[in-house]
């Protein structure tokens, strides 16, 4: 039996990336707009932590 190797963080990436790219109905189109918004949160929440860190 085979064992499947575990998804890196790069295939995530890429998987986001494509998913981005090729919007086809509204609801495409809303989950996009959900999965940019969930980027900007963490960019923000890693941005804050940093400066809690540097402070």
């Amino acid at each position: 039996m085979k064992q499947r190797k575990k998804p890196t963080l790069n295939d995530y990436f890429r998987a986001f990336s494509d998913f981005l790219r090729r919007p086809k109905t509204v609801f495409d189109i809303k989950d996009r707009t959900k999965g940019l918004i969930l980027l900007i949160a963490i960019i923000i929440m890693l941005q804050k932590v940093v400066q809690m860190l540097s402070d």
